[in-house]
Formats: C-alpha cells, structure tokens, sequence
C-alpha cells in the first residue's frame, strides 16, 4: 500500500533501477494498479523506458540463451535437478514462461523483442509439453468437438466460450496456483487444452449479466490423475483491464456469500 513515505521509497528504486519484483501498487490494499499507470510514477517510467537499440541487444541475448538451451533436457531448461518430479516441472514452466506471455510484454515493445519473446514462451511451453509426453507415455490429444463451448474456428484460433455463474465461479479462485490473483483462471476438465495453445476467450457472467472477451494462452496443463493436483488446463488472461478485474472481484465476494449461506 501506498502512502507519502512509501510511495517516496518506491521513486527512489525505480530511479536507482533496483526494482525488480514489484508491478503494482495499490493507494487502499482493493484497488490494484501497474506502477506506470499512477500518475506519480508515470514519469519515472517515461524516463526510464530502454531505447530501440538496447530492446535489440536484449533480444540478441535471448535468442542465443535460447540457443543454448536447444539440446538441454527438460530439468535443466526449468533450472531444476534431475530427480524433479512433473509437479516441480509444470511449477518451474509456469514461473519461467509467464513473463514472455503476451500481456507481460509492453505495446511498445521493439518488434524483435516481441518476436523473441513468442518465440521463447512457444520453445518452453514445447519442451514443458515434451516434458509431460515422456511422463504419459503419449502426448495429450484433444478434440475440440468433446468440450462444450470450445470450438475451432475459421481463422483456426481455439475460441472457449464459459458460462460463468456464481455456482462455478471457483474457476477463478480454488487452484492454488492459476487463480485470478495470478491473473489467470482454471477449467477443469479430463483433456486439456495443450501448454501454449493461444484461446480467444469468451466469459458469459449470468447476474449481472456481462462478456467479456479477452485473448488468453494455456500457462498450466496437467492431464494426469496423480492425487494432488486436478486434471485442466489454465488460463493466463492477457490485458484484463482493471475495471474488469474489480466486476469479477465483486462477482467472487458476491459467490464467497452465497457459500456462507445455510
């Protein structure tokens, strides 16, 4: 949370170039913020903005890390020893490949860095993807014709349309790890979509009635049944807009008292 003091702190890293983890801010511990929309930051940010020629030598340098890691296994792409399970696996994917989604990557990006970065979350989510195949025995296969409101289209882009009433609102909040606070949702389902597959997303809320139709890819994939973790995919949702995010707040708190209620 943001007061006079913090919000001095939070100048000075920026200006230093020590901030790191931090992406938003929020003025009441509600109303969540990207740190370049408050006004008071906006322009640190406009000063510090990288210049087209460093965007092109950081995109140099990940397309050779990339390189680099063409003939690794799997264990050593995510960072992770040898003996690591497939849960370590998908958990190491998903904090290593959220940050070249699209939403992660700013519309003024250099257009090289941005073509790098899809090329980078496309190598992972094959290799997270290659990874599961060898746990399996076979890779996952699914047909749209078997998930209700999931079709191929035309333009050859998975369109997932999702009722979402107060009754199932949990796709936003019971995975512990693919939940709107990591902004994204979880579908469970026996055949999930694939890891990377890029969904044009279609959310039917029933009271009040509201769509919102947003672009999303698959972020967290698991199609086994080992007990600990149920079988779907997640969804990573690009550019929800905050005034978004706030309806489906208060859509979850109105949910959360609905359970309550004998």
């Amino acid at each position: 949370m943001l007061g006079p003091l913090a919000l001095q702190a939070l100048r000075e890293l920026i200006s230093s170039g020590r901030l790191k983890a931090a992406v938003r801010a929020s003025r009441d511990g509600t109303n969540w913020v990207a740190l370049p929309e408050l006004p008071e930051l906006r322009d640190l940010f406009a000063s510090a903005r990288p210049s087209p020629s460093l965007e092109l030598q950081q995109a140099e340098r990940l397309r050779a890390q990339m390189r680099a890691m063409q003939s690794l296994p799997a264990h050593e792409v995510f960072g992770l020893k040898p003996t690591a399970n497939l849960d370590e696996l998908r958990l190491a994917y998903f904090r290593m490949a959220k940050r070249f989604t699209p939403d992660h990557v700013s519309p003024d990006t250099h257009p090289e860095l941005k073509k790098v970065s899809a090329e980078i979350f496309d190598f992972l989510s094959r290799r997270m993807r290659a990874a599961e195949a060898t746990w399996t025995q076979a890779a996952p296969t699914y047909s749209s014709a078997e998930f209700v409101g999931l079709e191929r289209r035309s333009d050859d882009r998975i369109h997932a349309d999702v009722k979402v009433t107060l009754q199932n609102a949990g796709i936003f909040t019971d995975h512990r790890i693919i939940n709107l606070s990591s902004g994204g949702l979880f579908i469970a389902t026996d055949k999930p979509l694939r890891l990377g597959t890029l969904v044009e997303l279609t959310l039917r809320f029933d009271e009040p009635p509201r769509v919102l139709t947003l672009r999303s890819s698959v972020i967290w994939e698991n199609s086994l049944e080992d007990g600990k973790n149920p079988r779907g995919y997640g969804l990573r949702l690009s550019h929800l807009r905050q005034e978004e995010k706030e309806f489906v707040q208060q859509y979850l708190a109105r949910a959360k008292d609905l359970k309550k209620k004998p």
